[in-house]
């Protein structure tokens, strides 16, 4: 046999067994989860990415006109914030990035808001993959809106746990990495967030009843505002500097107390809206980098007060334009990748 020939069908052979591997990461990826319906097919033939060991990786994904945002923790669990719309496209996008880092479980699903943009594709996931743990809005009212009651249903459904997100909850996950809300405050406080919103469910209270969330993992500390309004934004400031002029710790879980000047990265609230910033905000956290998570819309989202109040401090990414957002961080550090780059 000539040189060529043999190079030839090494070359096939080559394809063969690569073709041969494809088949079974895909059948295996679809084996673990048997009961996958045939439209979500294509999110499940992905290959699956490793994950580097003591690695915090932030993926702010592009879902359009909402929130949506897979944090891979450094010690090998994962945490999902919101899921977007629940539109097809949104929920396809989301299950081929679960897929495609190898995300069977969520230990922690955060569902910040019962507006439809933030829950709406959540009732998915909870059908489709495992999770650890939810944390929910306090709402009487379970068809507040029809995607926070399919979310609310299927969450049932599975037998997931579940608390309330408000202050006072969240987890310490190791000794350099833990999160905890900042708002809503206590679900059971008659002047708290939640009483207003199960007493009066308006836009307003709806977005002031968001939660907002604190990461930190090492040198680095990221913030998750959902809708919070100015209303929420001041009482956090406000708390904080009594709590610092008291020398009392702030929002602690574990030991761990947040520490609001050593934020990093923000997520700007309700997509850069005009009713969802506050200046001393911004002096407080002085934040690094930001993302506006915001899609094409007709309501003159995102606001310019809102931007210059974040241009103060940084030139914040658009997924509209910016595409998908990743943030990667080591305990010392970190970066941050465009989809688009």
């Amino acid at each position: 046999m000539s040189k060529n020939k043999k190079r030839i069908k090494a070359g096939k052979i080559a394809a063969i067994v690569a073709a041969a591997v494809v088949v079974a990461a895909c059948l295996s990826a679809i084996i673990a989860n048997l009961f996958i319906p045939v439209r979500y097919l294509s999110a499940y033939l992905v290959f699956r990415e490793e994950r580097t060991a003591g690695e915090l990786r932030i993926t702010c994904l592009d879902v359009g006109f909402g929130d949506s945002y897979l944090v891979e923790l450094p010690d090998g669990g994962t945490m999902l914030i919101d899921g977007g719309d629940g539109e097809y496209s949104r929920v396809l996008s989301l299950l081929t990035l679960l897929n495609r880092r190898g995300v069977d479980r969520i230990d922690y699903l955060v569902c910040t808001s019962v507006k439809g943009e933030h829950c709406g594709g959540l009732a998915e996931i909870v059908r489709y993959k495992e999770v650890g743990k939810a944390f929910i809005p306090y709402c009487n009212n379970t068809r507040i809106t029809e995607e926070y009651y399919a979310f609310i249903s299927a969450l049932r459904d599975s037998g997931t746990e579940y608390s309330v997100a408000e202050v006072g909850a969240g987890v310490c996950l190791s000794e350099d990495c833990f999160f905890s809300f900042l708002s809503p405050v206590n679900s059971q406080s008659p002047d708290g967030e939640y009483a207003d919103l199960n007493k009066s469910p308006t836009e307003e209270n709806i977005e002031r009843a968001s939660a907002v969330l604190w990461l930190e993992y090492g040198e680095n500390a990221f913030l998750f505002t959902s809708d919070a309004r100015e209303e929420t934004l001041s009482r956090i400031v406000a708390e904080y500097e009594l709590c610092s002029a008291l020398g009392q710790p702030y929002c602690a879980v574990g030991g761990r107390e947040v520490k609001l000047e050593k934020c990093d990265f923000v997520t700007v609230p309700g997509h850069g809206g005009k009713y969802n910033t506050y200046a001393p905000f911004y002096d407080l956290i002085a934040p690094s980098d930001a993302v506006v998570s915001v899609g094409e819309n007709y309501a003159g989202y995102p606001d310019a007060t809102a931007l210059s109040d974040v241009y103060a401090y940084t030139e914040p990414y658009y997924t509209r334009y910016d595409g998908t957002i990743t943030v990667i961080a080591d305990a010392e550090q970190y970066r941050i990748i465009k989809e688009n780059q």
